[in-house]
This record gives structure tokens, C-alpha cells and sequence, in this order.
């Protein structure tokens, strides 16, 4: 019986234009795609032969994907699912099943998650995922390797299929109640070396994701499950065991929510230095959970930077996207990290509903004002299904549905696709061209690139630094 499963995080040489952050992208790094290592943990742990390939770090083409198909054999191929690349992925999907028509074609991730229906419309896709799907894949992995039993497959949460020419969907989203029945997703899938931060100190970092779910209400932000759930401290320095084993010496806790409770990131602290776990680390945090006593335990357990979703310099903008923070408190947070030599990243958005010009500039010159080591800046990109979205839609500042109508045929509407922004009271030119001046007055200060030389302790950070300032130099978004 054939149990070969190919998990492809599918090629970027389509993906519709919808922000800055492509044109970064070789430059910042990646990271690993960590949703797909716990899907092949599982797939393995079970018993299956499992093959992940991560295409555009990995550098596969579509003629690499075919040959890969060719010589792996798979009795199912599963395709995580970004709106922006969804013409790549049916590309892809389009040869799985061009090779061999028995191929199961399974997709999952974001897309699904947004347009569920449409997803499991697609011609040659024969089954859709939505929501967390470590136990729902292998679900429906164990049922395609018996006799296909359709009243089971309904059975599955999340799942959607064709049959009897009729679209099935389950409309209960799967999700995984407690995160620590998990196994440890294995890294071995895919070459450790191709991961790396430009804001690293080391050539390879691991990410980590701590937690799942968002609580929050923030307009410009989609979260398809509000239940917050997260790893015991526990679990998690289990995994940082393992990745130092494999080599590594820094890890980065990828998810938004890791500092959501200041006790828990205390804990965490407290573990590293019990156990002397020497690592550089660092997380995301939000702005108000940030204390001295937080800021001082880090400290001491080897913290690198922390990195901070600020968003905006104008406190009426903060409230109108309900941010649930204020300037000051950024402030103080920043204060208190400088004080004790944390590394510091904010990033920042503008084109918020209701911004004008001077607001813009106002959050501008706060980024450069506050003591930040390093910020990011990105024009706001109305994602489907946010609060943000649907106002727009609702009082015609967007004038159509423009992800809904790509969603109905990407391949079709790719060329015609074109982000509409928050342009009330600011032109799209005005962002992009303040956009392109944000970085080098940022990053080309004297002041700023004396600090940056001086904080370089090791050669590949002055490496990612040297990228780092040609790329400020050309870029010019578009």
C-alpha cells in the first residue's frame, strides 16, 4: 500500500501584488514553514512517508516539482494555501494531477480558511482542510487508504469535497484544544541552512510557535479562530532541547502572542536560567505587557531583541483600528528595553482609515524619535474578511470586491487583480512615495548607522547589515 505523502509550500513566480514585503523578502530571510513540519511530524509519526519541500527557499521550480512528483510517488499531495499565490498553487496542483490522476490533491491554510467554498470549487483539488488540521489530515488520509467512505469523510471537521456532483462542507473549523498533545515538529524535513534573519546574530535561525489563536479586535486583521490557546513552558523548552541539539543557537517565537500574559514570559525566563539553557532568543510582544520586571528576567536569560506591532504614532488612529494601546505606553516600553540594551524592532503601518498626511508624518517622525533599533514600514493592505475590509466595501471607498472576485478564478483574474487602499484622505502616490522616504530617514541616519556598527558582534551580522543598506538604498516599491 502506497503511504507516500508530499507536502509542497508551493513556488512564489505568480503571487499577486498586495504590499512592500516582496520586496524584501531575499533580503530579511526566511523562515521555516512551520505549519507543514507539524503536519509531516504527525503524517509520520503514523506511519506514513513523508516529503516537505519548501519551494522558493529551496529554489524548486515547477519543473523541479514535477520531477520531484515523478520519482516520489505520492498517494496524496497536501498544499498550504496563501490568497496572494493561490495562482501557484493550482499551478501546482495542475501537475500533480497532469503526472497521475489518482493523486490525491488536498489544500489547507489561509485561502481555505477564507474562502472555503470557492477553495474546494477548484478544478483538480479534490479535498479541502479548514482550520488546524494535525488530526483532521490524518483522518482523511486513513480513510482514502481503505475503501473511500464518504459518510465518514463528512464526519471531518473543517473538510470540504465534491460528490455526487454535490459540494460538501463541514462547516465547523478544525482546531486543536490543547497545543502540548502535539509532537515536537521535526526539522529534519528540510535543510536547516536556508533559514536565516537578517535581525539574526546567528547564520541559522528556528522559529518557535508558542501559542495559537488571537483574542484581540484589531480592524486591519484577520483571525479565523478568537480562542487563545497556548504550550505549557515546559513543552516549549523541550523543543528548545532539541534545537540546540540540531545545532542551533537562536530561536525566534514567531506568533504574535507569546508575551500576551507578562507572568508567562517570566516563567519562561525563570526555566532558561534554572535549567542553563544558553540561547539567544527573541519574541513578539505587544506594547502594554511589557514591565520592568518582564523586561529585567529576559534580560538575564539571554534575550536578543523583541519585536513590537506599534502600528502608529497618533493615538486617535490607534483607537479608530482598536489597537488597545497609546503612544505613551510605547514609549515606556521602548524606554524600558533601551535601558537595559534590548533590541528593539516596531513596525508600522500607514494608510489607516482616516489618516491624513500629517498623521502619517506624525507616526513617521515618532519611529525615529522613540529609540527604536530597527523599524518596519508597510502601507495597509485591506485583507479580506478584516473589520477594515468590509467598512470599506460598505461606504464605497472600495469600489468591488476585489479578493473576492480573484478568489473565484484566480488563474483568470490574476492579471487583473489590483489592491484597492484606505485613500480618504491621502493619494496611493503620497503612500508610496512617503513609504520609500520612511526607510532611509530611518535607517541612513548618521546617528543610526553608527549605533548599528557599534552593536556588531559576530561577521554575519555585519554581513546582514551591509544587505541590509543596499536594500534601503535601491528600494523603490511599486
Amino acid at each position: 500500500m502506497n503511504k507516500n505523502i508530499l507536502l509542497i509550500n508551493p513556488p512564489q513566480e505568480n503571487t499577486v501584488k498586495a504590499g512592500i514585503e516582496d520586496d524584501f523578502i531575499d533580503i530579511i530571510g526566511y523562515y521555516p514553514p512551520l505549519g507543514l513540519m507539524y503536519l509531516a511530524t504527525v503524517l509520520q509519526n503514523n506511519g506514513y512517508s513523508v516529503r516537505l519541500i519548501d519551494c522558493v527557499p529551496q529554489k524548486y521550480s515547477f519543473a523541479e516539482i514535477e520531477r520531484e512528483i515523478i520519482d516520489f510517488k505520492p498517494f496524496a499531495v497536501g498544499i498550504t494555501t496563501y490568497t496572494m499565490s493561490m495562482v501557484d498553487v493550482l499551478l501546482t496542483v495542475n501537475i500533480v494531477k497532469k503526472i497521475d490522476a489518482q493523486i490525491f490533491t488536498i489544500l489547507g491554510g489561509h485561502h481555505t480558511n477564507l474562502y472555503p467554498r470557492e477553495s474546494a470549487s477548484y478544478q483538480n483539488v479534490d479535498f479541502i482542510l479548514n482550520g488546524e488540521a494535525e488530526n483532521t489530515l490524518l483522518q482523511l488520509l486513513d480513510n482514502l487508504q481503505n475503501k473511500l467512505d464518504y459518510q465518514k469523510l463528512k464526519q471531518i471537521e473543517g473538510i470540504g469535497f465534491y460528490t455526487d456532483n454535490e459540494l460538501y462542507l463541514n462547516p465547523r473549523p478544525a482546531y486543536i484544544k490543547d497545543l502540548n498533545i502535539l509532537p515536537l515538529p521535526k526539522r529534519e524535513f528540510l535543510p536547516l541552512e536556508i533559514y536565516k534573519s537578517i535581525v539574526g546574530k546567528n547564520k541559522m535561525v528556528a522559529t518557535i510557535m508558542s501559542s495559537r489563536g488571537c483574542p484581540f479586535k484589531c480592524t486591519y486583521c484577520y483571525t479565523p479562530n478568537k480562542t487563545y490557546r497556548s504550550r505549557s513552558t515546559q513543552n516549549m523548552i523541550a523543543e528548545i532541547k532539541y534545537l540546540i541539539a540540531l545545532g542551533f543557537k537562536e530561536i525566534f517565537f514567531f506568533d504574535d502572542l507569546f508575551a500576551l500574559k507578562s507572568e508567562k514570559v517570566i516563567e519562561f525566563a525563570d526555566a532558561l536560567i534554572t535549567e542553563n539553557i544558553k540561547i539567544d532568543w527573541s519574541f513578539r510582544a505587544r506594547i502594554n505587557t511589557i514591565t520592568p520586571e518582564l523586561v529585567n528576567k529576559v534580560k538575564d536569560s539571554g534575550i536578543h531583541r523583541i519585536q513590537f506591532g506599534i502600528e502608529s504614532g497618533v493615538d486617535k488612529t490607534l483607537k479608530r483600528v482598536k489597537k488597545g494601546i497609546t503612544t505613551e505606553q510605547t514609549r515606556a516600553a521602548i524606554r524600558l528595553c533601551r535601558k537595559a540594551r534590548i533590541t528593539t524592532i516596531g513596525n508600522f503601518m500607514i494608510g489607516l482609515p482616516e489618516e491624513t498626511e500629517t498623521d502619517i508624518e506624525n507616526t513617521l517622525k515618532f519611529s525615529r524619535q522613540i529609540g527604536l533599533n530597527y523599524a518596519q514600514y508597510s502601507v495597509l493592505v485591506p485583507y479580506p474578511f478584516t473589520e477594515i475590509y468590509d467598512e470599506g466595501l460598505k461606504n464605497g471607498l472600495f469600489k468591488k470586491d476585489f479578493w473576492q472576485e480573484f478568489a473565484n478564478n484566480p488563474i483568470e483574474n490574476a492579471k487583473l487583480f489590483k489592491v484597492e487602499y484606505w485613500t480618504q484622505h491621502v493619494t496611493k502616490e503620497f503612500l508610496f512615495k512617503t513609504i520609500k522616504k520612511s526607510f532611509k530617514k530611518f535607517y541612513l541616519r548618521p546617528q543610526t548607522v553608527f549605533n548599528k556598527l557599534r552593536e556588531i558582534t559576530s561577521w554575519q551580522e555585519l554581513v546582514y547589515a551591509v544587505k541590509g543598506a543596499i536594500s534601503v538604498i535601491k528600494f523603490n516599491p511599486k
